[in-house]
């Protein structure tokens, strides 16, 4: 039976590879194994600067998204009331043509 290469999440041991029972819960030995040698840590070394440089890229996009997610807010509400600037001048337009007419032909 052939043991999967597996990647540690254990504080102290963060990204380094290992060999691990392939077994379901139920069955599983406690077969383990370091797949590379603690001096050659350097990938993990790497990988944990590549992961802590997309950190931040992440922490950046959420910081921006947030910016933007309220300037549409804010624009949407600019957007609203020029909408309802124009409602009423329209209604005031009308109505100042009905009171136009109406004086006109002495309705």
């Amino acid at each position: 039976m052939r043991a999967p290469i597996c990647i540690s999440n254990r504080p102290w041991s963060r990204g380094r590879r290992f060999y691990g029972c392939s077994q379901l819960e139920e069955n599983r030995c406690n077969f383990f194994h370091w797949y590379d040698k603690e001096e050659d840590n350097g990938v993990v070394e790497d990988l944990k600067d590549d992961l802590e440089m997309l950190q931040i890229k992440i922490r950046k996009f959420e910081i921006e998204n947030k910016e933007l997610k309220e300037l549409v807010k804010s624009l949407k509400a600019k957007s609203v009331k020029r909408r309802n600037k124009a409602v009423f001048y329209k209604l005031a337009f009308f109505t100042s043509w009905i009171v136009y007419v109406l004086v006109k032909f002495g309705l």
